[in-house]
């Protein structure tokens, strides 16, 4: 591990860390980051410059994901699909979720789409959810893609989800098995999700941290650009189909997802612990990682404009329910 000094207001020698891995990179060190770092001049510049991400090996899937050259503009709707997944492991926690929906978001959109994508439950656990999550059940087909992407903790599955039904319905709202409403009261979300075309969580840390050099190194982007810029999160967002959103957002994003080496690599899986904060590349976030890259380089100065509100939800973690259990003794009680 190398460290770099630099002054602080104080006269003070601060230090910075730089992971090996960097060296091996020749990234610069962080002082010359904050000298001559920069993104490029005009918003063009920089949505060409993300249009022109390497896209490996994604192109035998890009036509049936709607992600072509050629892009086909059809009508959203005002009110998204609402999308999530979980394996067996997170099978209580989206039942706390699905009661929050139901109990919260449902009374006021009577006819929200919601599709929940099977990760790997049990045959149980699948036939419960059918029953009970007043959603339309998918299986996730693991088998049409890449290898890589059956690592459930490369979360690559995440875009290729949320551009599949992008591509069906043209406006979807994705919510990680955590998310609960404290409201129902979602029009104005969907109306500023419609007019900016995206809109997602503020994270906490620094996307230079929380990011391998593999990944910059693939996407020919310079990691000192993203030393001090916050991580978008990825629980929580909303996307309406236009013609920028799928190109420069989209596009980028899923064949990052498709490509190993991009935004999953071996042993990437390894390296989700980010407590420490003080090194340049010290963990991996994938598909958080990836997307806070290229929602920085398209939107850096005004990027505040597409974060959520955080009056809307609360993150819950880990925080079950045996939600579909109750629904069936209350059937029970009623026609037993």
């Amino acid at each position: 591990m190398t460290h770099n000094k630099e002054k602080n207001g104080h006269g003070q020698m601060k230090n910075y860390s730089v992971s090996d891995s960097y060296c091996k990179f020749e990234v610069k060190d962080l002082l010359s980051c904050w000298e001559d770092s920069k993104f490029k001049r005009t918003f063009e510049d920089n949505c060409q410059f993300v249009k022109n991400y390497p896209i490996g090996d994604s192109i035998p899937y890009l036509q049936e994901l709607g992600l072509a050259k050629s892009f086909h503009d059809f009508p959203n709707p005002k009110i998204p699909v609402v999308v999530t997944a979980a394996s067996s492991d997170h099978f209580l926690e989206v039942q706390a979720q699905m009661q929050n929906l139901h109990s919260v978001v449902l009374p006021r959109y009577k006819n929200l789409k919601f599709i929940f994508y099977d990760l790997g439950l049990k045959e149980h656990e699948k036939e419960m959810m059918k029953k009970h999550c007043r959603c339309e059940y998918r299986s996730f087909p693991f088998e049409k893609y890449p290898d890589h992407v059956k690592i459930l903790k490369g979360y690559t599955f995440k875009p290729l989800i949320a551009q599949t039904v992008l591509n069906e319905y043209g406006f979807v709202m994705w919510i990680d098995a955590s998310i609960r409403f404290t409201t129902g009261e979602l029009d104005s979300l969907f109306e500023i999700a419609i007019k900016d075309g995206v809109k997602i969580l503020e994270g906490e840390s620094g996307v230079g941290y929380r990011t391998d050099p593999t990944t910059f190194k693939f996407l020919r982007e310079d990691p000192c650009l993203f030393a001090d810029k916050n991580e978008t999160q990825t629980g929580f967002f909303l996307i309406y189909r236009t013609r920028f959103i799928v190109e420069t957002i989209m596009r980028p994003w899923v064949s990052c997802a498709l490509t190993s080496g991009c935004m999953y690599f071996p042993g990437s899986q390894e390296r989700t612990h980010c407590e420490n904060q003080n090194g340049l590349g010290f963990c991996h976030r994938f598909e958080q990682s990836v997307l806070s890259i290229i929602l920085w380089r398209l939107y850096h100065a005004n990027l505040e404009r597409v974060f959520i509100p955080e009056t809307l939800f609360d993150v819950q973690r880990d925080r079950g329910a045996k939600y579909f259990e109750s629904l069936e003794n209350k059937n029970h009680f009623f026609f037993g």
